[in-house]
């Protein structure tokens, strides 16, 4: 691919120039990225330069798979603030907001909804047919009855029970 001096480069980073962005990074500090992305000669816009280096090269960054207790983190801050992810990244250290929120997306989200979903209706009972109920398990619920509730059930000699009222 034949590219003009000031043409801005696109595309995936190579090795080369994440070694030439930390060098000036190194150089310079982590700010004025315009500046850095102009004196060194990469072809990339600042903000591409400066989304290389917080999501990719930072030393600080985390590596690889999050932990239990930051996947709950990550789910009780949800929770909370929303699709923040900046400020939830806040919260955990090493963690950018885009990874978060790529997590997030594409491992947590049904685990939220299925909590969300248990938390708001309870115990899932589905009935297919009333002649032969089909019950879930809740492992979350405690069954407890009180003594209003109690005077509902009429027992029958062979160990069933009808519900009235």
């Amino acid at each position: 691919m034949k590219m003009m001096p000031d043409e801005t480069r696109k595309g995936p980073w190579t090795e080369q120039e994440d070694i030439l962005l930390i060098n000036f990074v190194n150089l310079f500090g982590d700010r004025r990225w315009d500046f850095i992305a102009k004196v060194s000669g990469l072809n990339r816009t600042g903000k591409s330069c400066r989304l290389r280096w917080v999501n990719y090269l930072h030393p600080g960054l985390k590596r690889g798979k999050m932990t239990p207790q930051e996947e709950r983190l990550v789910l009780e801050l949800h929770a909370r603030w929303g699709n923040r992810w900046s400020r939830i990244a806040r919260k955990l250290p090493g963690r950018t907001d885009n990874e978060i929120k790529n997590y997030w997306r594409t491992h947590t989200r049904k685990k939220a909804q299925e909590r969300k979903s248990v938390a708001e209706e309870g115990c899932n009972f589905s009935y297919p047919s009333l002649a032969s109920p089909s019950w879930e398990y809740c492992p979350d619920m405690l069954w407890s009855v009180s003594v209003e509730e109690s005077k509902m059930f009429l027992p029958y000699d062979d160990g069933t029970v009808l519900l009235t009222g």
